[in-house]
């Protein structure tokens, strides 16, 4: 029968990733003899094992977070390498999603990196995350369950890709519209590619990744969410050449009991306020700075630094990682400016610190929202930004015009920090941050059940506009393995980054062959 036959043909498919992870077959054996002991560790509450405090109560929650789409309660399997407790925007959104869903009276299952049926290994890109490869029999487990939705987060998930396949095929052998298949996209690839690599080999791997690569995509989805509408919108147009309704906005919330500006009178916040007056005593400056996350060369933090040389009476504080912290650090040295680099930061430690700045500063460019302005924001700290679609969308309504600088424009950039920090000293009401604009997790966990439903009906409507064409169907075979292939590649990056001890090869091979 159709089942019989879909279950068959993905089974040959996804027995393919024994290229790499050589013990596959046999533990897919085990892991289908007991598909219910392996189930049974996604199935988990997220609030109990990760979150230690959450509110209560909001006293001035928006009308958006009463206005549910439906009562009704979806079964949803969540599958991503971001969770928490790993240190990034993308872990913490979704562990959000996750309990807000939950909340909701929602059955959330989770499949990542600490989930039984996965082979996981460390993301070469950031130590602070993890990457995983599904084992086909586990696939298959997943599969004879039945799900409302199944939502990827992306990108470089291939566990998640293999999902969304064997999904698609089960559904066009058994004549079924469920569940609904949705993707949403957390990174601006298209622009980091213009920060990691040369000009022409940036514009090679673009054609090569979104024409080629990830033209498949959009026929075995039925719809992409996105943080920003302003989002990756290179790849999530192709959605729209396959029917209406396609693309939404993943909407981010925001803690409001974590980011407030009292946090400044808890412990933590007295610690801090005190190594402030310390430090700006030492430093003979007047003005603190803060820019909080990873510092690598798609954050923009090199011009920060290099432009507090034009800023008076300012110091700098960076709260986070990543691997061109020693880069960062010999600049500050060699530019002979206060910048002190604080690690990364969590719990009260890092809620308390964004009270500690008189203006906060977010140099990045490639952003796909920015969670951390907004948590600046909520902490009633005045911030300046570069005028990228993003944070114009994102932020546009929360600061003034003037607060945002024009990108790789130095001068520009220190006029709109000295502006902020002359209408803190007048403690003047414009730029004053209000947080209670912002937008909070209930309401975008409502929101984002709301695009579940678009995507069921879109599963359900457009069945002729989301088959497969033929020539995806005869590439298909092709497409897989090249995951498989991309897949390898991965593992063995991280591999190498890992007997470097987390270095890039390439800072290694510049600092070891070509450095003093």
């Amino acid at each position: 029968n159709g089942i019989g036959r879909g279950c068959r043909i993905l089974l040959i498919t996804v027995a393919t990733t024994k290229l790499l992870i050589p013990t596959a077959t046999a533990l897919s054996v085990l892991l289908l003899q007991q598909p219910a002991s392996s189930l049974s560790s996604l199935r988990k509450s997220y609030t109990s094992t990760s979150r230690t405090r959450m509110c209560q109560q909001q006293d001035n929650m928006p009308v958006m977070a009463q206005d549910t789409s439906s009562m009704r309660n979806m079964k949803i399997l969540v599958c991503s390498e971001n969770v928490p407790p790993q240190v990034n925007g993308i872990a913490r959104r979704v562990g959000h999603y996750v309990e807000g869903l939950s909340n909701m009276g929602c059955e959330v299952d989770l499949l990542s990196p600490d989930s039984k049926g996965v082979w996981s290994h460390a993301n070469p890109w950031n130590f602070t995350a993890a990457m995983m490869c599904i084992f086909p029999g586990y696939l298959l487990q997943l599969m004879n369950e039945t799900y409302d939705v199944v939502h990827v987060v992306m990108p470089m998930n291939f566990s998640g890709i293999w999902l969304l396949i064997g999904y698609k095929l089960l559904r066009l052998f058994t004549r079924t519209q469920k569940p609904a298949l949705v993707i949403s996209w957390h990174c601006n690839l298209f622009d980091y590619a213009e920060h990691h690599f040369p000009k022409v080999l940036g514009r090679f791997l673009k054609w090569a990744f979104f024409d080629i690569f990830m033209s498949v995509l959009p026929e075995i989805s039925d719809r992409i969410l996105t943080p920003t509408r302003a989002t990756e919108t290179v790849l999530t147009k192709k959605w729209n050449e396959h029917g209406s309704g396609r693309t939404g906005v993943c909407y981010t919330g925001l803690d409001k009991c974590n980011f407030t500006p009292e946090n400044r009178h808890t412990e933590a916040g007295k610690a801090w306020q005190a190594r402030k007056d310390r430090y700006l005593r030492e430093t003979g400056t007047k003005h603190l700075l803060l820019c909080v996350g990873r510092l690598s060369p798609e954050k923009g933090v090199d011009e920060l630094i290099t432009c507090m040389s034009m800023l008076k009476d300012c110091a700098l504080w960076l709260v986070g990682d990543g691997p061109d912290r020693p880069k960062y650090e010999a600049l500050a040295q060699e530019l002979k400016i206060p910048v002190q680099f604080l690690g990364y930061q969590k719990g009260e430690n890092l809620h308390s610190v964004y009270c500690m700045a008189d203006v906060f500063v977010c140099p990045s460019t490639t952003e796909t929202f920015g969670q951390t302005v907004n948590e600046a924001i909520a902490s009633e700290v005045r911030v300046a930004l570069p005028t990228v679609n993003v944070f114009t969308e994102a932020f546009g309504e929360h600061i003034p015009a003037d607060a945002f600088w024009e990108p790789m424009n130095r001068q520009s950039m220190v006029q709109a920090i000295e502006l902020q920090l002359k209408r803190l000293e007048e403690d003047s009401d414009i730029g004053r941050p209000d947080a209670n604009k912002l937008r909070s997790w209930e309401d975008a966990c409502a929101e984002l059940k709301k695009d579940y439903e678009v995507a069921e009906h879109v599963a359900r409507t457009q069945q002729n506009e989301l088959r497969l064409r033929k020539r995806t169907m005869f590439i298909l075979p092709v497409w897989i393995m090249c995951t498989i292939v991309a897949a390898n590649y991965v593992y063995l990056l991280s591999l190498i980054r890992t007997a470097l001890g987390g270095m890039s090869l390439r800072y290694f091979i510049k600092t070891t062959f070509f450095e003093s």
